[in-house]
């Protein structure tokens, strides 16, 4: 369950403003590109605020209580749709420090022009992989621009002077003193820019880059918000982001972003297969959060976090599946939850493995969303940390379970009460039943995993 008041209250306070104009065009853009990534109840608190933008006196004169009671939502859903908000750039949340009482700032920001959108590597992937490659091209076509070539018509248009008279010198010299100056007038401002936890290595990139190829201040933000969001939804690391940026840059010494994107997108496809998109459910533990990387195990268990731990989500999900291919919704589950709560695939393999056996093979999104929400809150980073908030969460489960009665002639009578099934890992016992598959399998996997590991 969502613990909201670790973070806001219903009595809160808070005013929204806006970081520059916004245009009746944005919820064009919002409603079909963003929604799909965020969401029906965070494009709708985005919508709210940008209703109450204008409405409020600058005095923090409304709660988080009235903004429930307006959406007709909790707390819980109110806070997670805008930390979606935050996470793709249309929002940023600012809370007064050292108050009694919780003061808060909510800044809408606007969303990314379309062609922004399409150019941007990390939101036109995740798109993509939202609403398939039919729905992506549709969305696309909404935005391009259909109006007609003027070649064959001559402008008519008249000019100012053809219309106005012209100002007196001595007037115009009045008017100027008019100009009221000092005054910060509202204009269009940037887009919110999306931050990631785990921040690129550019010291080690700019060590594999050449000095003849490309001059030491090349890489200016533009540039590095690129690389950023290539390396993360292309899984690339600095040795092969170096090469790229040296193939965009080789003839002009300026890196070309467009030359750069398609680089890193080819040498993707060299080494997946050139249909292959991007996919963050075939990635396995990050080695800074690897507990078995480089050991032996010296009992079941860390065999089991060894396993976890070098195995990507999509094969769990095969390997619960008994070999057949993972089903397209589960699969857009887990990258959603990997690319929302950012959380390592490990453990993500381990909120897998726990909800298919306690919740009888169901991946139920709602149940498997509260759960990835609540790890994420706890920072969970490792297998070991899964598997231990995993046991408690079961003990609390047990607790909650009323025990049986037994009647006079001996008969055991109980409530309808679900009797869930969990891993046996859980219970302490390790189970070596995800370990014992066919040694060609087990072959496959290896080889899938060592050309894996090849390619970042």
């Amino acid at each position: 369950m969502i613990q909201s008041w670790k973070e806001v209250l219903p009595g809160d306070r808070y005013e929204v403003r806006a970081a520059s104009l916004l245009y009746f065009y944005d919820q064009k853009i919002i409603t079909c590109l963003y929604q799909p990534l965020i969401g029906i109840e965070a494009t709708s608190l985005y919508f709210t605020f940008w209703q109450e933008k204008d409405a409020q006196d600058g005095h923090f004169s409304v709660t988080h209580h009235q903004l429930m009671g307006f959406m007709n939502l909790s707390l819980d859903r109110i806070l997670k749709a805008r930390k979606k908000l935050e996470a793709v750039g249309l929002l940023r949340t600012l809370k007064k420090k050292h108050s009694d009482s919780g003061l808060f700032i909510y800044q809408i920001l606007p969303p990314l022009k379309p062609e922004q959108f399409f150019h941007d590597d990390l939101l036109s992937t995740f798109l993509y992989h939202q609403v398939g490659p039919r729905d992506f091209e549709r969305l696309s076509n909404l935005f391009i621009d259909k109006t007609r070539p003027e070649d064959d018509f001559e402008d008519l248009s008249v000019s100012f002077d053809e219309v106005f008279e012209s100002v007196p010198t001595s007037e115009a010299n009045e008017e100027r003193q008019l100009d009221p100056g000092g005054l910060s007038w509202e204009k269009r401002g940037k887009s919110g820019a999306i931050r990631f936890r785990k921040p690129f290595d550019f010291k080690a990139l700019k060590g594999y880059l050449s000095d003849a190829i490309l001059p030491e201040d090349a890489l200016d933000d533009k540039i590095r918000s690129a690389v950023e969001k290539l390396a993360f939804v292309y899984n690339t690391d600095p040795f092969d982001m170096s090469r790229a940026i040296e193939t965009a840059s080789l003839h002009t010494g300026v890196v070309d972003i467009d030359a750069l994107r398609k680089e890193v997108r080819d040498f993707y496809r060299l080494e997946h297969g050139t249909d292959e998109m991007p996919s963050l459910y075939e990635r396995t533990q990050p080695a800074r959060d690897r507990e078995m990387d480089g050991k032996k195990p010296q009992n079941e268990e860390e065999q089991l976090i060894a396993w976890y731990e070098t195995s990507s989500p999509y094969q769990l999900l095969e390997q619960l599946g008994h070999g057949s291919k993972p089903q397209l919704p589960d699969l857009r589950l887990i990258e959603n939850l990997m690319f929302s709560t950012k959380l390592n695939p490990g453990v993500i393999n381990v909120l897998v493995d726990y909800i298919v056996q306690v919740n009888h093979n169901n991946l139920n999104k709602s149940f498997v969303e509260k759960i990835a929400a609540q790890w994420s809150r706890a920072n969970v980073r490792t297998v070991r940390q899964a598997m231990s908030i995993a046991r408690d969460e079961k003990r609390k489960r047990q607790a909650q379970v009323p025990k049986k009665n037994t009647t006079a002639t001996g008969r055991k009578t109980a409530d309808r009460v679900h009797q869930e099934v969990v891993p046996e890992w859980m219970n302490g016992k390790q189970s070596s039943k995800l370990l014992e598959v066919p040694d060609e399998e087990a072959e496959k996997r290896a080889k899938w995993l060592d050309d894996y590991l090849n390619s970042i």
